[in-house]
């Protein structure tokens, strides 16, 4: 059987490029995508001199604005955004016919018996590194390994711009030493509980036997044994007619309590969703 060839691409702080991109003189700069500083909302997304004074995506723009005040804060343009993302996957698609979108900003490519088209693997992962750059302006972080999973993690571990091949054979050696946290699915709960019984990284995760991560944590406890391995055998697929989710959400300017005010607006955002519902033919 050939092994798989699966790249996983990671547009670097996306929606801070496509603002740079369009605004040169915003690069090198504290830039954050979400929100005006005196409003509410979150950060959708930091550039990485903000990220420097400890700012993330999700953090409330009023913590933002404290950690950085000197900081520019842009609102989110989704239009730019989704123009900028397609123009990306058009890229990746002139690659291989199977590219699985995850997100506006990331997806994976299997890249499977593509060697005569263009060439090795870590060939072709360089020249769409440079035709996102010379094409777009924007940078991506890269990440190959023989199964999505590591492919994932690779792009992770070498952002920003950065491109990280985990030969075959060599998956577990590379997991061993990386904090928990690198393993996609375990969060702040999951590393606590993780941490209380000596589990600091991903070697002493795959130390403990499936029987005792079953019995302790179920379900999840299965795929943390085949995930501490480098285990996954999810095919890269191209089908992208299901949403993964459909919600609708909005943020008030100030604090509210009017029962009646807060039930109207939910109505409203309920019809939304349901609509959206009804033209998929969800239930």
């Amino acid at each position: 059987m050939k092994m798989r060839q699966i790249l996983h691409v990671d547009m670097d702080a996306f929606f801070v490029s496509v603002e740079e991109v369009l605004d040169p003189s915003l690069k090198g700069k504290p830039v954050i995508v979400g929100g005006v500083p005196d409003g509410r909302g979150v950060v959708a997304a930091a550039s990485y001199a903000a990220r420097k004074y400890g700012i993330h995506s999700a953090m409330p723009i009023a913590k933002a604005k404290r950690l950085c005040p000197h900081a520019i804060f842009l609102r989110s343009s989704h239009r730019r955004y989704r123009e900028y993302s397609a123009k990306v996957f058009e890229i990746l698609r002139g690659y291989s016919p199977l590219v699985e979108p995850i997100s506006l900003d990331e997806a994976f490519i299997d890249l499977t018996g593509c060697e005569k088209l263009h060439g090795p693997v870590l060939k072709a992962a360089e020249k769409i590194r440079n035709e996102v750059r010379e094409v777009l302006g924007l940078n991506a972080s890269i990440g190959i390994a023989s199964n999505k999973l590591l492919a994932k993690i690779a792009s992770a571990y070498c952002k920003p711009n950065g491109m990280l091949w985990i030969t075959s054979g060599m998956g577990q050696q590379f997991l061993a030493p990386l904090p928990i946290r690198r393993i996609p699915g375990i969060g702040p709960k999951g590393e606590a509980k993780l941490q209380s019984m000596g589990v600091k990284s991903v070697g002493d995760l795959a130390r403990l036997s499936l029987e005792h991560l079953e019995k302790t944590f179920g379900k999840w406890g299965v795929s943390l044994y085949r995930k501490s391995r480098g285990v996954s055998n999810s095919p890269v697929t191209s089908k992208t007619d299901d949403p993964r989710s459909i919600s609708r959400e909005t943020t008030f300017d100030v604090d509210l309590t009017d029962p009646l005010f807060l039930e109207s607006r939910l109505s409203y955002l309920t019809e939304k969703v349901s609509g959206q519902l009804r033209e998929n033919k969800l239930f």
